[in-house]
Protein backbone atom coordinates (compact mmCIF):
# COMPACT_ATOMS: atom_id res chain seq x y z
CA UNK A 1 0.00 0.00 0.00
CA UNK A 2 1.40 3.37 -0.96
CA UNK A 3 1.18 6.29 1.44
CA UNK A 4 -0.19 9.54 0.21
CA UNK A 5 2.54 12.13 -0.46
CA UNK A 6 1.27 14.43 2.28
CA UNK A 7 1.76 11.75 4.98
CA UNK A 8 5.35 11.02 3.86
CA UNK A 9 6.20 14.72 3.86
CA UNK A 10 4.66 15.21 7.30
CA UNK A 11 6.54 12.21 8.72
CA UNK A 12 9.85 13.42 7.19
CA UNK A 13 9.31 16.92 8.62
CA UNK A 14 8.72 15.39 12.06
CA UNK A 15 11.99 13.42 11.77
CA UNK A 16 13.91 16.56 10.76
CA UNK A 17 12.43 18.53 13.69
CA UNK A 18 13.42 15.71 16.07
CA UNK A 19 17.00 15.73 14.72
CA UNK A 20 17.17 19.52 15.11
CA UNK A 21 15.98 19.24 18.75
CA UNK A 22 18.68 16.58 19.40
CA UNK A 23 21.39 18.78 17.86
CA UNK A 24 20.20 21.78 19.88
CA UNK A 25 20.33 19.65 23.07
CA UNK A 26 23.91 18.53 22.30
CA UNK A 27 24.98 22.15 21.62
CA UNK A 28 23.47 23.24 24.94
CA UNK A 29 25.36 20.46 26.80
CA UNK A 30 28.63 21.49 25.14
CA UNK A 31 28.07 25.15 26.01
CA UNK A 32 27.31 24.26 29.63
CA UNK A 33 30.46 22.13 29.87
CA UNK A 34 32.56 24.92 28.33
CA UNK A 35 31.24 27.40 30.92
CA UNK A 36 32.08 25.03 33.81
CA UNK A 37 35.85 25.40 34.52
CA UNK A 38 35.89 22.35 36.83
CA UNK A 39 34.71 20.11 33.99
CA UNK A 40 37.47 21.43 31.73
CA UNK A 41 40.16 20.73 34.35
CA UNK A 42 38.92 17.19 34.88
CA UNK A 43 39.07 16.58 31.14
CA UNK A 44 42.64 17.90 30.93
CA UNK A 45 44.09 15.90 33.85
CA UNK A 46 44.43 12.63 31.93
CA UNK A 47 45.68 14.50 28.89
CA UNK A 48 48.32 16.35 30.92
CA UNK A 49 49.86 13.10 32.14
CA UNK A 50 49.90 11.65 28.65
CA UNK A 51 51.40 14.87 27.29
CA UNK A 52 54.11 14.84 29.95
CA UNK A 53 54.98 11.20 29.29
CA UNK A 54 55.11 11.81 25.55
CA UNK A 55 57.32 14.89 26.05
CA UNK A 56 59.62 12.94 28.39
CA UNK A 57 59.83 10.08 25.88
CA UNK A 58 60.72 12.41 23.01
CA UNK A 59 63.42 14.16 25.05
CA UNK A 60 64.88 10.84 26.26
CA UNK A 61 64.97 9.59 22.65
CA UNK A 62 66.83 12.72 21.53
CA UNK A 63 69.30 12.50 24.43
CA UNK A 64 69.86 8.78 23.80
CA UNK A 65 70.61 9.34 20.13
CA UNK A 66 73.06 12.12 21.03
CA UNK A 67 74.71 9.78 23.56
CA UNK A 68 75.06 7.09 20.89
CA UNK A 69 76.57 9.65 18.51
CA UNK A 70 79.17 10.77 21.06
CA UNK A 71 79.96 7.16 22.00
CA UNK A 72 80.55 6.12 18.39
CA UNK A 73 82.81 9.12 17.77
CA UNK A 74 84.81 8.28 20.91
CA UNK A 75 85.24 4.67 19.79
CA UNK A 76 86.31 5.67 16.27
CA UNK A 77 89.80 6.68 17.42
CA UNK A 78 92.19 9.02 15.63
CA UNK A 79 94.49 8.58 12.66
CA UNK A 80 98.25 8.66 13.34
CA UNK A 81 98.76 10.13 9.86
CA UNK A 82 97.15 13.37 11.11
CA UNK A 83 99.70 13.78 13.93
CA UNK A 84 101.90 16.88 13.95
CA UNK A 85 104.60 15.10 15.95
CA UNK A 86 105.21 11.68 17.46
CA UNK A 87 106.40 10.53 20.83
CA UNK A 88 106.44 7.78 23.43
CA UNK A 89 103.78 7.86 26.18
CA UNK A 90 104.21 6.08 29.50
CA UNK A 91 100.98 5.62 31.46
CA UNK A 92 101.31 6.09 35.22
CA UNK A 93 97.71 5.91 36.52
CA UNK A 94 94.10 5.79 35.31
CA UNK A 95 90.71 6.79 36.70
CA UNK A 96 87.55 5.06 35.40
CA UNK A 97 84.46 7.00 34.27
CA UNK A 98 80.99 5.87 33.24
CA UNK A 99 78.49 4.47 32.48
CA UNK A 100 76.89 7.73 31.24
CA UNK A 101 79.17 10.76 30.81
CA UNK A 102 79.86 13.63 28.43
CA UNK A 103 81.81 11.10 26.32
CA UNK A 104 78.76 8.94 25.74
CA UNK A 105 77.72 5.58 27.08
CA UNK A 106 79.97 2.89 28.53
CA UNK A 107 83.08 2.94 30.67
CA UNK A 108 86.30 4.73 29.73
CA UNK A 109 89.35 5.93 31.61
CA UNK A 110 91.30 9.14 31.88
CA UNK A 111 94.98 8.45 32.42
CA UNK A 112 98.01 10.38 33.60
CA UNK A 113 100.78 9.98 31.02
CA UNK A 114 104.30 11.24 30.50
CA UNK A 115 105.03 11.85 26.82
CA UNK A 116 108.57 12.13 25.52
CA UNK A 117 108.36 13.79 22.11
CA UNK A 118 110.68 12.77 19.27
CA UNK A 119 111.81 16.38 18.71
CA UNK A 120 112.72 16.72 22.39
CA UNK A 121 110.76 17.69 25.42
CA UNK A 122 108.75 15.84 28.01
CA UNK A 123 105.12 16.61 28.79
CA UNK A 124 102.83 15.38 31.59
CA UNK A 125 99.20 15.08 30.43
CA UNK A 126 95.84 13.79 31.54
CA UNK A 127 94.26 12.11 28.52
CA UNK A 128 90.73 10.68 28.40
CA UNK A 129 89.46 7.68 26.45
CA UNK A 130 92.82 6.83 24.82
CA UNK A 131 94.54 4.59 27.37
CA UNK A 132 93.31 1.97 29.85
CA UNK A 133 94.51 0.55 33.16
CA UNK A 134 96.08 -2.31 31.18
CA UNK A 135 98.53 0.25 29.72
CA UNK A 136 99.95 1.32 33.11
CA UNK A 137 103.74 1.05 32.98
CA UNK A 138 103.75 0.42 29.23
CA UNK A 139 105.34 2.73 26.68
CA UNK A 140 103.12 3.40 23.69
CA UNK A 141 103.89 5.30 20.49
CA UNK A 142 101.49 8.25 20.13
CA UNK A 143 100.88 11.18 17.82
CA UNK A 144 99.98 14.73 18.83
CA UNK A 145 96.77 15.94 17.18
CA UNK A 146 96.69 19.26 19.01
CA UNK A 147 94.45 20.67 21.71
CA UNK A 148 90.71 20.29 21.85
CA UNK A 149 88.99 22.47 24.44
CA UNK A 150 91.12 22.00 27.55
CA UNK A 151 92.83 18.71 26.76
CA UNK A 152 95.33 17.26 24.30
CA UNK A 153 94.18 14.84 21.63
CA UNK A 154 96.48 11.89 21.07
CA UNK A 155 96.37 9.11 18.49
CA UNK A 156 97.75 5.68 19.33
CA UNK A 157 99.93 3.94 16.75
CA UNK A 158 98.70 0.49 17.84
CA UNK A 159 94.98 1.34 17.45
CA UNK A 160 93.69 1.89 13.91
CA UNK A 161 91.21 4.67 13.35
CA UNK A 162 87.73 3.60 12.28
CA UNK A 163 86.21 6.47 10.31
CA UNK A 164 83.09 4.42 9.61
CA UNK A 165 82.25 4.65 13.32
CA UNK A 166 82.50 8.43 13.08
CA UNK A 167 80.10 8.42 10.14
CA UNK A 168 77.65 6.26 12.08
CA UNK A 169 78.00 8.72 14.97
CA UNK A 170 77.21 11.64 12.67
CA UNK A 171 74.15 9.76 11.37
CA UNK A 172 72.94 9.11 14.94
CA UNK A 173 73.47 12.79 15.73
CA UNK A 174 71.45 13.78 12.68
CA UNK A 175 68.67 11.40 13.75
CA UNK A 176 68.62 13.15 17.15
CA UNK A 177 67.74 16.52 15.59
CA UNK A 178 64.03 15.90 14.75
CA UNK A 179 63.02 14.48 18.16
CA UNK A 180 65.09 17.18 19.86
CA UNK A 181 63.32 19.87 17.84
CA UNK A 182 59.89 18.34 18.55
CA UNK A 183 60.76 18.03 22.25
CA UNK A 184 61.77 21.68 22.48
CA UNK A 185 58.57 22.78 20.72
CA UNK A 186 56.42 20.60 23.00
CA UNK A 187 58.20 21.90 26.09
CA UNK A 188 57.70 25.48 24.90
CA UNK A 189 53.99 24.85 24.30
CA UNK A 190 53.59 23.19 27.71
CA UNK A 191 55.25 26.09 29.50
CA UNK A 192 53.19 28.59 27.51
CA UNK A 193 49.94 26.85 28.52
CA UNK A 194 50.95 26.76 32.19
CA UNK A 195 51.45 30.51 32.23
CA UNK A 196 47.88 31.12 31.07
Amino acid sequence: MVEPPDDRIARRLAEIREQERELDRQDAERDAAARDPAAAVVRRTGGALRSFLFLAGVLVLAASLLGVAVTLNRLAGYDMADARREGQATVSSCVPHGPITNRGFGYWESCEVEVTWAGGGVEHLTVGAVFTSADIGATIRVGDLGNYRSSRKLARADVPDRPWLSWLGYAAGALAIPPGFVGVLLLRETLRRRRK
